[in-house]
């Protein structure tokens, strides 16, 4: 009887989750303003670690405000005039944040996620990537 309790919690211990599929419909907020508004794309790329990462969803603001939340195949798509935002990453073990630049009409992009640990509650992960990679992994 021992036995298939230990093999069901090891298959439980670890949890992956695949890149994120094209999203025809993603969030979108504001329209910017200007002739080319600028973009900002928070999106969460596959993730593979212990139940709680998986499972913990970070919370994301602009410039202090709630826009939404980090899921895997969720991206976030943040319409902003030219200048510097700050965006962040809150989950019940901490925040983090990182200001992004943006002008000209560009797209910035931010991966975001938890950060690998066995705490129940793992705090969040936020990282600038290149456009490329961003295109890629955010599934747009």
């Amino acid at each position: 009887m021992l036995l298939p309790a230990l093999v069901l919690s090891a298959c439980a211990g670890a949890v992956q989750v695949g890149p994120a599929a094209p999203d025809t419909d993603p969030v979108v907020i504001g329209t910017g303003t200007g002739a080319s508004p600028n973009t900002i794309v928070v999106y969460r790329g596959a993730t593979f670690g212990p139940v709680t990462n998986a499972l913990t969803n970070p919370a994301l603001t602009l410039d202090g405000r709630s826009v939404g939340t980090c899921r895997v195949g969720a991206p976030l798509v943040v319409r902003v005039p030219d200048g510097t935002w700050e965006i962040g990453a809150i989950t019940g073990s901490g925040t983090i944040s990182r200001a992004v630049t943006v002008s000209g009409g560009e797209t910035a992009y931010l991966q975001c996620g938890t950060e690998a640990s066995l705490a129940l509650g793992p705090r969040p992960d936020l990282q600038p990537v290149s456009v490329e990679t961003g295109q890629r992994q955010a599934g747009l």
